[in-house]
C-alpha cells in the first residue's frame, strides 16, 4: 500500500481495512468510468486523502475528510 499524491493505492484488502471508517460514495462502474476524467479532476482538488476501489458491482470512493465528500457531492450531484 502506498500514497500517490493524495490517493491511497495498493492491495484492495489493505486499503479497505485502512479506509473502513472514511466517508464513502458508491457508484456504478459504468457511471464511474464514463465520467472518470471529471471525477479525477474533482479528486485532485480534495484537501485530504482519498481512495478509489473497484469491487466489480460498484466502485467505492472514500474520503478522509467530510468536507471533501460534500464538495464531491456538490460537483457531481447529477451522477451520484
Amino acid at each position: 500500500m502506498k500514497q500517490v499524491g493524495k490517493c491511497i493505492t495498493g492491495d484492495p484488502i489493505q486499503v479497505n481495512n485502512l479506509t473502513r471508517d472514511w466517508e464513502t460514495v458508491r457508484l456504478h462502474p459504468l457511471v464511474f468510468y464514463r465520467r472518470y476524467d471529471d471525477f479525477l479532476d474533482g479528486l485532485k482538488t480534495a484537501k485530504g486523502l482519498h481512495a478509489t476501489m473497484d469491487l466489480g458491482q460498484f466502485v467505492l470512493i472514500r474520503f478522509l475528510e467530510k468536507d471533501d465528500l460534500t464538495a464531491f457531492y456538490r460537483r457531481h450531484h447529477e451522477y451520484v
